[in-house]
């Protein structure tokens, strides 16, 4: 206390003055400071919240993408199966194929054998049950005729000249039969 009274008047108002300044001065401090903090706290608010609806849009994403890896594998799977089916289907209509092509190249052998031998081709070679076997009437003679002309008929790509005319004899000779 020594101290306070050596003190003149005029300092302790000047030291009254000073504290009344600083603590005006810590106090505009301390507000400033609330209010950076209230700012402070707004921002990392706004910032969880753009985080959450990230994190939330990332999940979602993530969630699509491995609902469209599984389409995709189950896709991948059907298209595999297909595709066995496919083959096998293809491997069968190509031994089908080599089959017709050896049965048509026997055909093909008894008509040049029957043709060679008389000089004219012998339609009743091909008659015995080759083109127009188990017709018993007009209107079925001319459906397989109409049938067998658009299998065998030259413009088609396995179309033969030859099978036509053998056709063609046979069905004259049993239109003239019915």
């Amino acid at each position: 206390m020594d101290i306070a009274q050596n003190i003149s008047v005029e300092d302790m108002a000047s030291i009254r003055l000073w504290l009344l300044q600083e603590s005006q001065r810590l106090e505009y401090a301390r507000r400033s400071f609330d209010k950076e903090k209230q700012e402070f706290e707004e921002k990392k608010q706004q910032f969880e919240d753009e985080r959450h609806i990230i994190m939330a849009s990332v999940r979602e994403q993530a969630r699509k993408t491995e609902l469209e890896a599984k389409t995709l594998a189950t896709e991948k799977i059907l298209f595999n199966q297909k595709l066995e089916i496919l083959e096998g289907g293809f491997r069968t209509l190509c031994k089908e194929r080599e089959e017709f092509e050896t049965e048509k190249e026997k055909y093909r052998g008894r008509y040049a054998a029957a043709g060679s031998s008389g000089g004219s081709v012998n339609v009743s070679a091909y008659q015995s049950g080759v083109f127009f076997n188990g017709i018993d009437n007009v209107l079925a003679l001319k459906k397989r005729y109409r049938d067998l002309l658009k299998i065998f008929h030259p413009d088609n790509m396995d179309g033969d000249n030859e099978t036509v005319q053998v056709i063609n004899q046979e069905y004259a000779m049993l239109k003239e039969q019915f």
